[in-house]
């Protein structure tokens, strides 16, 4: 194991399973950090928690009203998709960062990830998903449909033609009521049936409804990966952000952030009509070696506009030379195969050891992030 990116988190309010991230250092101490504050931060407040126990009765065109306003009367600057908190700190900890070797986040000479994944809230949701696979397929691009299991009826013909077809199939909560973090027992109900519907599906990752989180409860999930934190993302229910923009080990599972912002917001909330800020965030983003992970929902991308929008980017993304664009279970196979390299000196240089070492490579930090952001 790479005992150089072990970081211990400090015990505080939030209770944390062990956490490795992509590095040690002043960095891996930032990230240790902003993921406490994450940590600490996420919780629903009393209003959340009454509004989501109403929410069944509330009917879904104001249930969309309430979070068009909400969203739209939050005071956000013109970068409010960059982690500007965490690049502060980021600039300060690559400062003092001894320019030893690190393991280049990415395998095979690319210098970033991406991960196209779609999060499937209704029945008429689900009935858009062909053909939006469809056009990632035609590209050369496939993605991860998260499912919820308890909500609407789930074909098993249609999600073994989606893996026959190179997409992956992941799960999304229980049934999408927002209640599922309301207690932990409530989560600890509800995780058996989750586990079901997980290896009903033949899926190794999930992502709660409205990106709720405790990674602490996630440990009862029978997952290879959890992709319910992000970077940054200040419209959600529960606040936060861990501001690193790696995968990073959360005791038994990889935590996969997303990092480029929802459809919602930038659709629906904010009314963009162009991939314009996603551009400019995957472009953030590949300075600094990162993953960009997105997440759409078929049942937002419901216009011929809208539909355009993210077309666009997929093309943008199919043309990205340096990109590993891959499903999320690949890059957490890679993460885990990463996680147990070591940096060997042999008094002349430094040397990657371990299982698919050829496939990586080693680098003084000041290298790795060569276009300070």
């Amino acid at each position: 194991m790479n005992d150089s990116v072990v970081v211990p988190v400090e015990k505080g309010p939030a209770v944390l399973p062990p956490i490795r991230f992509a590095f040690g250092g002043p960095v891996g101490d930032l990230l240790n950090e902003h993921l406490g504050r994450d940590a600490d931060q996420a919780h629903l407040s009393a209003t959340f928690k009454l509004y989501y126990r109403l929410r069944g009765f509330i009917p879904i065109p104001v249930r969309q009203w309430l979070q068009r306003g909400r969203n739209q009367s939050i005071e956000v600057p013109p970068s409010w998709y960059l982690p500007t908190e965490f690049l502060d700190d980021f600039r300060a900890a690559i400062a003092t960062e001894p320019d030893g070797g690190v393991i280049h986040p990415w395998p095979d000479g690319f210098r970033m990830a991406a991960a196209m994944t779609h999060d499937v809230e209704t029945k008429q949701g689900m009935a858009k998903v062909d053909r939006l696979a469809a056009m990632e397929e035609k590209v050369g691009i496939r993605s991860s449909w998260n499912l919820v299991p308890y909500k609407y009826k789930v074909d098993l013909g249609f999600v073994r033609d989606l893996q026959q077809r190179g997409h992956e199939i992941g799960v999304q909560g229980y049934n999408h009521d927002g209640r599922l973090y309301e207690s932990r027992r409530m989560f600890d109900r509800r995780s058996g049936p989750i586990n079901d519907a997980i290896a009903k599906y033949g899926s190794v990752g999930f992502r709660s409804p409205m990106v709720h989180r405790n990674l602490e409860w996630l440990q009862g999930l029978d997952i290879d990966y959890d992709a319910s934190c992000f970077d940054v993302d200040p419209f959600q229910a529960m606040p936060g952000g861990v501001g690193g923009v790696w995968p990073f080990i959360a005791g038994k599972f990889v935590e996969l952030p997303y990092t480029l912002p929802q459809d919602h917001t930038l659709l629906v909330s904010l009314g963009e009509t162009t991939p314009g800020i996603w551009i400019k965030k995957f472009q953030f983003l590949r300075e600094l070696a990162g993953m960009a992970m997105l997440i759409t929902h078929p049942d937002y991308l419901d216009s011929p506009q809208r539909i355009d929008v993210y077309r666009q980017f997929l093309d943008f993304l199919a043309e990205q030379s340096d990109c590993w664009t891959v499903l999320p279970r690949e890059i957490t196979a890679w993460w885990r195969i990463r996680d147990k390299m070591s940096l060997v000196d042999d008094g002349a240089a430094l040397h990657l050891s371990g299982e698919s070492s050829e496939r990586a490579r080693c680098m003084p930090i000041s290298e790795l992030f060569t276009a300070r952001p």
